[in-house]
């Protein structure tokens, strides 16, 4: 079940990928909403991305992998990242969702009607899950990046410096998620928008 939500988190991620690289160029030119909802789109595909890259970071560091974190460490930075992506999602997903209304507004059609629908469940599932989960998910980061004092004077020193670097590799593997999140949108963007500005001025010459 987790591969398939996976491979079609990431097949979502990469069509997001495509279809904003498609307008990049006019939404740069015309600026304003156009440019906002490409932004959007920019962000869902990265944080799309970001998700698939911490399940499968969260794998390999974990007892089922390479046995580099220690599990309480592992859910530490897969909530860490998921609290980093999580409020551009759901910013980026309400303005999506607001376009696809007003799309429908002037439309009427049942396609584009189909659309603002499932955008505005998405929408509404994302609010749910972020208002019920975020909680444990900070809970759970503050119990391993942020000890209290207690449990920390009680611990030796050698325990001491021993979490610190699991710290520091959960922390790392969070970041690495984010950016490699953020570069795989950013990577397919700028290559879907380079070959239609470069289609675009063939044609242009082709027609003088």
């Amino acid at each position: 079940m987790i591969a398939l939500l996976w491979l079609l988190n990431f097949g979502i991620s990469v069509f997001n990928s495509v279809a904003v690289g498609f307008g990049w160029v006019e939404s740069k030119a015309a600026g304003g909403w156009a440019r906002l909802m490409a932004w959007a789109g920019a962000t869902m595909a990265a944080c799309g991305f970001t998700w698939c890259y911490l399940v499968v970071l969260a794998y390999l560091a974990g007892p089922s992998g390479f046995h580099t974190l220690p599990p309480k460490y592992v859910s530490a930075m897969f909530s860490l990242g998921w609290l980093t992506i999580i409020v551009p999602v759901l910013g980026s997903g309400l303005a999506i969702t607001l376009d696809s209304w007003a799309y429908f507004w002037r439309r009427r059609t049942f396609g584009s009607g189909a659309v603002a629908a499932y955008n505005t469940f998405a929408q509404g599932y994302n609010i749910y899950e972020a208002v019920r989960e975020m909680p444990s998910a900070w809970d759970t980061v503050k119990e391993v990046l942020f000890p209290s004092k207690k449990s920390s004077s009680s611990s030796s020193s050698d325990d001491s410096d021993a979490s610190g670097k699991l710290i520091m590799i959960a922390i790392l593997l969070a970041v690495l998620a984010v950016a490699s999140g953020i570069l795989t949108a950013a990577a397919i963007i700028s290559t879907v928008s380079g070959r239609v500005a470069a289609t675009r001025r063939l044609e242009r010459e082709l027609s003088r």
